[in-house]
């Protein structure tokens, strides 16, 4: 299931769904946009993407939508339902990542190495939540697979999602927020941390072995980038700017002018790119933005293996990050 409901983001949209199709033959690839254009309702129909109609019951907007959109799912038969984010690209087929569970399983995948305070129970107790157990890693809610046995949690789910405590937060600038209301998936990761929840079997996509997550240069990290130098994992996630949409380059302060050119830099290098370089002639769209902008960019694309293009911007990001982490520079509170 794929959904957006911003129209810059129909770039993504269109290539995870000429993925999904190209890797994984016989995938039904369903997709829901608000007030989608004739134009792309055509293009979707060439490449054998079916739209479906926004339901009623939808409130949301954003990440928000996604228990509300999986319940419609189910409740419209399909069983189980795989919930695709737009920013994702399927390197080779998913299936053998998921079909080895039975339905009860629900699949999500691991967040960045980044990612806040991992390894806690604070997404639980902020929820007000009885602990039942602590995930090894916090859950990324990109790639999401769930069944009718899962309708409970995906009721509860929708339900935080809709307090005024969950709405209060998502106009707070992210280091304010407490962090069980960062974003959606985090009060998932804390309903599955309750006691609540401790029957619901869970199984996490390994960050670098099963998807990369791009965030920033170092969201993949070195380690993970080394391992990953022949062949690029299954998945490969664009987590915050997208390619598609460079930031314009200014003539502010040097700070923002060496910022704009450090995200120029890390788009010209991200795998994503790369990984979206087979379906480019398909998406009947512009693509300038997949070309290197940068000097610098254009000389390390050359690289052959695509998870090594960006090692020397990872080696940097991860110092200035583990730099931050330690002094506690914008960090999210407990």
């Amino acid at each position: 299931m794929l959904y957006d409901d911003r129209p810059d983001a129909l770039t993504g949209l269109k290539l995870a769904a000429l993925s999904l199709r190209a890797t994984s033959p016989g995938l039904d690839v369903r997709a829901m946009v608000p007030d989608a254009s004739d134009r792309f309702r055509t293009w979707a129909t060439a490449h054998g993407v079916t739209v479906i109609d926004v339901p009623d019951s939808l409130r949301a907007t954003g990440w928000d939508v996604k228990p509300t959109v999986l319940l419609h799912l189910l409740d419209e038969g399909a069983d189980p339902v795989l919930w695709f984010d737009t920013d994702i690209i399927a390197t080779r087929d998913i299936r053998p990542l998921l079909d080895p569970h039975p339905d009860d399983v629900l699949i999500a995948a691991e967040e960045y190495y980044w990612g806040y305070h991992q390894c806690s129970p604070v997404r639980t107790t902020t929820l007000g939540l009885e602990v039942g157990r602590v995930l090894p890693r916090s859950i990324n809610s990109g790639v999401l697979r769930v069944s009718a046995a899962h309708r409970p949690l995906l009721e509860h789910w929708a339900a935080v999602l809709g307090t005024p405590e969950y709405a209060a937060a998502q106009d707070a600038p992210i280091p304010r927020r407490p962090v069980a209301y960062l974003g959606d998936q985090e009060v998932l990761g804390g309903l599955l941390g309750s006691s609540g929840y401790t029957s619901v079997p869970l199984v996490q996509l390994r960050r670098g072995v099963d998807i990369a997550q791009c965030f920033g240069p170092s969201g993949f990290t070195v380690r993970e980038r080394w391992a990953a130098r022949r062949r690029l994992p299954t998945l490969v996630h664009a987590m915050g700017r997208k390619p598609w949409s460079r930031p314009e380059r200014s003539a502010g302060s040097l700070r923002r002018r060496l910022g704009t050119e450090w995200e120029q830099l890390h788009l010209d290098l991200t795998p994503f790119v790369s990984a979206a370089g087979p379906h480019l002639a398909e998406l009947d769209e512009p693509v300038e933005w997949a070309v290197p902008v940068t000097g610098f960019g254009r000389l390390l694309a050359s690289i052959g293996s695509p998870a090594l293009r960006e090692v020397p911007l990872a080696l940097l990001d991860t110092t200035q990050r583990g730099v931050r982490r330690a002094l506690r520079i914008r960090q999210v509170p407990v």
